[in-house]
């Protein structure tokens, strides 16, 4: 056996799972399979007899390397993701760009290239692409360089067959006939990043109001948006509540997004920082089954990353930025932000992409093979060395208290699912069939 902590077998990890039977954690555990998505329990004593007969399902036979992305290259990327400015009407608290600020719009030309480059049926043979309008700043305050590159792109994608799925992110407060036409007629999938509460929203982000009556704008138009909330301090023991008030005020919006919030500024300390985790989970689950008995859907990155295999923690992406630059994400936008340069592998000139394949390879090959803190990781599969944001922003202290997070996020996302299996196989939960209970 492995020596390291959570290895059992290559790619067959050990979970300790006993306090959710009401023992000591290492008196149960949970052998996973990321590779064929399998998992079996044992008690102390089972897990010392298991025989290759009952370890068979859970080893995934041959190189692995065939489950995770294919991209290796600039030319493999299907992501894009636009930033038309750095401006904003907004000040949210919490906003990971706002050190970014300025009066910098992205021009027309620079975005057009962009467009030329991402879809361009000479760059690759893959024909599914996905482009994200996202801030930097807001991006309907640019709302004619958003529709022209909206209308552009749909006319590149349909000339060279590809299938194109764009969606706008937005704070909501920018919505009019006009917009909403545009996005209904190119099928455009509008993203709210909304705080819930009427008094978490004016704390944190400003125009509840406003907010509001850009949801039922585009719910009145079947354009009927995913909300994006931002978990803090403040609201992270209200996740409940929120789900309750959005089923009330907003009835037609069914998929929330509650990501816990990521600042170099709101914990004054890791342990902090662990403290709020530990209430996050706690009422994350909650808050996501209370919405699943009115048929909504409760999430956050890192649970949907349990249906991915990942060696990055973030796909790669072709990130345009308004300054006309390429980078690998699109937390990394302005060079007034910490290690934009770092993350820079391109930029528009003279009409045309240029790029830094070098520093491409260098920079997408932070990942989960660059730490030796994930190689006998449980989590590491779902988890691909973590998102560059927070690994560029804290220090090794928080890191800590982030993997320690990812780990109970996903150890939990597993016992969930293998206690719905139990549920369906045997019409009763784990504790009855595996211990009498």
């Amino acid at each position: 056996m492995n020596n390291d902590k959570y290895v059992f077998e290559d790619n067959i990890f050990r979970i300790p799972v006993g306090d959710y039977f009401g023992k000591t954690p290492e008196s149960v555990t949970m052998l996973y399979s990321p590779f064929t998505g399998n998992m079996l329990l044992a008690d102390e004593t089972g897990l010392k007899e298991i025989n290759d007969a009952q370890l068979q399902p859970l080893r995934a036979e041959g190189d692995v390397s065939r489950f995770l992305s294919k991209v290796r290259q600039v030319e493999d990327i299907q992501k894009m993701a636009i930033l038309p400015n750095h401006t904003c009407n907004f000040n949210c608290s919490y906003c990971y760009s706002a050190k970014g600020r300025s009066n910098t719009v992205l021009e027309k030309e620079k975005l057009k290239a962009g467009l030329d480059y991402f879809i361009n049926p000479n760059r690759l043979q893959q024909r599914y692409l996905s482009i994200s309008f996202i801030g930097g700043g807001e991006p309907l305050l640019s709302w004619p360089l958003v529709k022209y590159g909206i209308e552009y792109a749909s006319e590149l994608a349909e000339a060279h067959g590809f299938t194109l799925l764009m969606t706008l992110i937005t704070n909501g407060s920018i919505m009019n006939e006009e917009i909403v036409e545009t996005l209904k007629h190119y099928q455009v999938l509008p993203d709210v990043s909304f705080d819930v509460l009427e008094d978490a929203q004016n704390k944190n982000r400003r125009h509840f109001d406003l907010v509001c009556q850009t949801i039922d704008m585009l719910c009145q138009h079947q354009l009927v948006p995913s909300i994006n909330a931002t978990i803090t301090p403040d609201t992270v023991e209200r996740m409940e509540e929120m789900v309750a008030f959005m089923a009330e005020r907003f009835p037609a919006v069914s998929n929330m997004v509650f990501e816990p919030v990521v600042s170099d500024e709101v914990f004054a300390t890791a342990a902090e920082l662990h403290d709020f985790y530990k209430k996050y989970l706690h009422h994350f689950f909650k808050a996501k089954k209370m919405a699943a008995q009115s048929g909504r859907y409760v999430t956050c990155r890192i649970y949907k990353n349990v249906d991915s295999l990942l060696e990055r923690g973030c796909p790669s992406k072709i990130t345009l930025t308004p300054q006309g630059d390429i980078s690998i994400c699109y937390c990394k936008s302005s060079p007034k932000e910490k290690k934009y340069e770092d993350r820079v592998y391109g930029k528009v000139e003279n009409g045309a992409i240029r790029l830094d394949k070098a520093k491409f390879d260098a920079i997408h090959q932070i990942d989960v093979h660059a730490f030796e803190k994930c190689s006998g990781c449980f989590a590491k599969w779902h988890c691909g060395g973590g998102c560059m944001c927070p690994n560029d922003l804290y220090n090794d202290d928080y890191l800590e208290e982030v993997c320690v997070f990812t780990r109970e996020m996903i150890r939990r996302v597993l016992l969930e699912r293998m206690e719905a299996g139990c549920e369906n196989l045997f019409g009763k939960g784990l504790r009855d069939v595996y211990f009498n209970e």
